[in-house]
């Protein structure tokens, strides 16, 4: 992956973070912050960090600054850019250690949109809401699989925050006119990103989650997107899914998250 595509990919992450989190730019890096969500990591880092004239145990100090004083840990992700400035040896060395678990990036690889699963499940795009309950149902079924944890009431505000975001198409499979999985299309300057696909646990292995994949990316391909993207655990049946469906391997732990 060259230069020009994963400061791309970081300008989308970004962009699709603004459904939670502020965002501060300096020339060095954003910071991200999500005051109503201090748990959620991905809305509360340090993302696209380079040198731009300073030093990388400056920047590294600059992190665990910002955070520190809003009372969050320093949280950092290192591209390989990033990597190759330096930076993220000084955020090591500054006491920030890197997460463990792999995340793969893939990118879908065909110019048609997928074949139609066979499944019994119906595909409807919701409203986003407005505060009258339009994305009730989308809510509570991106949440399913989180219920009973102790991060249930962290993921049910960023489930909140995404139906609420106008750049998010929501999608919610039904099963007897039932709620039986969500996912949702994030859009931004010709690019779209595949988030929250979710399938109830007592309905898994009935297509659901294909069809919603492929009405997703149907839709992207529509409305000329130039990638449609998503993230995975690597080795799982997830990606496995994926890859039937027409995505490709892009890059496997393009962001290197380090807290401290």
């Amino acid at each position: 992956m060259d230069a020009v595509v994963i400061d791309r990919v970081i300008e989308h992450e970004i962009a699709y973070s603004e459904m939670i989190a502020q965002n501060e730019r300096t020339e060095f890096c954003t910071f991200l912050y999500a005051p109503t969500a201090p748990d959620y990591r991905d809305g509360n880092r340090a993302i696209g960090l380079r040198l731009a004239g300073k030093s990388a145990e400056w920047i590294a100090q600059q992190v665990v600054s910002y955070y520190s004083e809003r009372g969050l840990r320093p949280i950092a992700d290192v591209d390989p850019i990033a990597e190759e400035q330096g930076i993220g040896d000084a955020l090591r060395a500054g006491g920030l250690a890197p997460t463990g678990g792999d995340r793969l990036l893939m990118r879908y690889a065909l110019d048609i949109p997928p074949i139609v699963p066979d499944s019994p499940s119906v595909i409807e795009q919701i409203s986003n809401e407005t505060g009258l309950g339009e994305a009730s149902e989308w809510i509570e079924t991106a949440v399913a699989d989180d219920v009973g944890w102790p991060e249930e009431a962290m993921w049910r505000t960023v489930a909140e925050c995404e139906a609420r975001f106008k750049c998010c198409r929501l999608y919610l499979a039904k099963l007897n006119s039932e709620p039986a999985g969500a996912c949702d299309l994030f859009e931004h300057a010709n690019w779209a990103r595949l988030e929250s696909v979710v399938t109830r646990p007592e309905l898994r292995r009935r297509g659901i989650a294909a069809s919603l994949v492929t009405r997703a990316v149907t839709d992207s391909l529509s409305h000329g997107n130039k990638e449609t993207y998503l993230y995975c655990e690597p080795g799982g049946a997830a990606e496995r899914l994926y890859c039937r469906l027409g995505f490709e391997p892009w890059y496997r732990n393009l962001f290197q998250q380090h807290r401290g």
